[in-house]
Order: C-alpha cells, then sequence, then structure tokens
C-alpha cells in the first residue's frame, strides 16, 4: 500500500486528464486508494458522474463500482491529494 510518507495514511491520489489513459487508471487505482479524478472539461466531469463514459473506456458498472473515486474539474479538489499522476 502506498502511504503518504510524512503521516503514514494511506495515499490519497489525484490523476489529472480523464482520457484514454487517465479514466482506466484512476477506476484501477480506486479499488485501493481514495482517487479524485480531474479533467478541465466541465462536461467530461458531468458525463462520468452521471455514470456514462462516452470514450468507452470504463462501462457504467466499473464506474458506479470505484466508490473511492470522484471527479472534478475544480483543482480546488486537489487540494487533499498528496500523490499526482498527470496523463
Amino acid at each position: 500500500m502506498l502511504l503518504n510518507p510524512f503521516t503514514q495514511t494511506p495515499a490519497k491520489i489525484g490523476v489529472i486528464g480523464l482520457g484514454y489513459v487517465g479514466l482506466p487508471l484512476a477506476v484501477a487505482l480506486a479499488a485501493k486508494y481514495e482517487v479524485v479524478g480531474f479533467d478541465i472539461n466541465s462536461e467530461r466531469i458531468a458525463e462520468l458522474k452521471a455514470g456514462h463514459d462516452r470514450t468507452l473506456e470504463a462501462t457504467p458498472e466499473e464506474l458506479a463500482g470505484a466508490k473511492a473515486l470522484s471527479f472534478a474539474s475544480d483543482e480546488a479538489a486537489l487540494a487533499a491529494c498528496n500523490v499526482f499522476i498527470v496523463t
């Protein structure tokens, strides 16, 4: 398990960019970690929050099952993250 080296608590991961690499990565990481999926496209975020991915990189079942995954288009949501992955 990836830990924050300062607090020894589980990492909170920010995945920046929810395209064909970022979205499947965020879904996979959410199986073990709390994840914030960030994208500047607010329409994309609304679509993902509704459980739909028009690019078909993630199924509605995968999105619904990723309970530790949240989506945001406001960079303030990344403030709580201590690990960042830019895709």
